[in-house]
């Protein structure tokens, strides 16, 4: 069961279930082309729970809703927006940006836009 949630900004297409492959690290604006550990996503809940948080169907009390609501108003590129996850026992790591979280194994559960 996922357990750790983010939201992925992205120009390519994917489906749900699908892996997002492992993210480059980019330097004032530019892509090093250096891979890194997994897929960046802005952190929103480490939760189990989180999609019934988002249904509805669970009473959500930690903040969560907030962090995905601000993750949405964020001004990432990307023509696509993705709810992605993984469980945490994959591997995960903070990245370099404010809330950045790389995923390793990332898997698209939702499509957003």
């Amino acid at each position: 069961m996922y357990n750790m949630f983010g939201i992925r900004y992205d120009n390519r297409e994917f489906s749900i279930g699908e892996e997002i492959p492992k993210s480059h690290r980019w330097e004032d604006g530019i892509d090093t082309e250096e891979e890194l550990s997994g897929t960046c996503a802005i952190f929103v809940s480490d939760e189990s729970d989180f999609p019934d948080y988002l249904d509805g169907t669970i009473e959500e009390m930690s903040g969560e809703l907030n962090n995905y609501r601000a993750a949405l108003e964020s001004d990432y590129p990307g023509e696509h927006i993705y709810l992605v996850a993984i469980e945490s026992r994959w591997g995960w790591e903070w990245g370099e940006d404010e809330g950045e979280i790389i995923m390793n194994g990332a898997e698209v559960v939702r499509r957003i836009k």
